[in-house]
């Protein structure tokens, strides 16, 4: 005895496979929407708490000034994981623009970017002002000089 299925139910078999793998291609892009969103959060986070232990490093270092070293920044969580390898959710974090201090002169400056390692991502970035920026196109250097100012 053999059994065959209906040209109807084949159709309908189709249909469903068809059905079921675009609701999961759906679900992925959603998924993969809102880790990006995660990783977008913890830069924002990561550059203001960078720029929050520049401060308390300055006070503390009065004849130093700003560091541009990750590991030489006061440990809280969010340092702690950046001064491993510069590497956190996404983004790779640099510390720059330091002029080195003098006997008689601090350093005042200094910036810090935070690179999207996926595409498609902003960077952000800031500096002795403490003012946060981004550069939708993801480029840390653009962020710098044009980047928009973060509210």
């Amino acid at each position: 005895m053999t059994h065959r299925v209906s040209a109807t139910k084949r159709a309908a078999l189709f249909v469903a496979i068809l059905g079921i793998g675009f609701l999961a291609w759906m679900a992925f892009g959603r998924v993969r929407s809102l880790m990006m969103l995660g990783y977008v959060d913890s830069a924002i986070g990561r550059v203001r708490g960078v720029v929050a232990a520049e401060e308390q490093f300055a006070r503390t270092h009065p004849e130093v000034g700003y560091t541009c070293s990750l590991p030489q920044l006061p440990r809280d969580d969010q340092i702690a994981r950046l001064a491993k390898d510069g590497t956190d959710n996404g983004y790779a974090f640099n510390l720059g623009g330091c002029q080195p201090p003098t006997a008689k002169t601090p350093n005042l400056t200094y910036y810090v970017i935070a690179h999207p390692l996926h595409s498609r991502l902003p960077a952000f970035c800031s500096d002795q002002s403490g003012v946060v920026r981004l550069d939708e196109a993801g480029s840390g250097q653009e962020c710098m000089t044009k980047g928009v100012l973060l509210q």
